[in-house]
């Protein structure tokens, strides 16, 4: 009876022991083919049927794969690179003929000298004042410029010769009423009266002063800050 007991108690363990078996073995297989079936839909085949691959499964790229390998190529987006400002060009100074503005001098010589100016392209053109017609002083002024200049430059050193008698004489009686109200000025207060007048000037000269648009005026620049300086005291008008 006991040894009977015993060789029963053998085989239940020898089944139990063969049904684990089997379910190991079943467990086994059904991993492998979830692998492969994995492996399959990852890379299209089976790294068990001899492909090279990490022992953490990521697929290895060997020189002779003939796989294609995507790559991310960066594209170069051409840039426009910004147009250099230039500065514009000056336009020639003109050098021909110039207009005698008769009728304009005998009623606006400060309008004449400035028209003078536009025509020959000259910097100046844009800074000569706008004196009303009856600052006689300021008109006055702005005719001795204009004739001096223009009997200077048409006739030149033949103003000189006594064959141009009557221009030399023209020539002669501006240029002394220039020399002689340039100097009256000059002894004036320094102001914006002052530098006003001396803007007649400009047009004889080649080159635009330092700072030419910072001098005192009347009529350019910022109004208010010029009621401030007035009321400073900081040039007399």
């Amino acid at each position: 009876m006991k040894h009977r007991t015993y060789w029963v108690l053998a085989a239940l363990v020898i089944l139990i022991i063969g049904v684990t078996v089997f379910s190991v073995l079943k467990d086994q297989a059904e991993t492998r083919r979830l692998k492969n079936e994995l492996e399959i839909a990852r890379h299209g085949h089976n790294h068990a049927d001899g492909d090279p691959a990490h022992s953490d499964g990521e697929e290895d790229n060997p020189p002779d794969d003939v796989r294609p390998v995507e790559q991310t190529k960066k594209v170069d987006v051409p840039q426009e690179s910004p147009k250099a400002k230039t500065p514009k060009p000056k336009k020639p100074l003109y050098t021909g003929p110039w207009t005698f503005h008769e009728e304009l001098l005998k009623t606006n010589p400060v309008k004449a000298l400035r028209l003078q100016q536009e025509e020959r392209g000259h910097w100046s053109a844009e800074w000569i004042p706008p004196f009303p017609t009856d600052d006689t002083e300021a008109q006055e002024y702005a005719k001795a410029r204009y004739l001096w200049m223009y009997y200077k430059h048409t006739y030149g050193k033949k103003v000189y010769n006594p064959e141009y008698e009557k221009i030399s004489k023209a020539y002669s009686k501006a240029r002394a009423i220039s020399d002689q109200m340039y100097d009256t000025i000059n002894s004036d207060p320094y102001g914006a009266r002052q530098m006003d007048l001396l803007r007649l000037t400009w047009p004889s000269l080649d080159k635009e002063p330092v700072a030419y648009n910072r001098f005192p005026s009347e009529y350019f620049g910022d109004p208010e800050a010029r009621d401030q300086l007035k009321e400073l005291g900081m040039w007399k008008y």
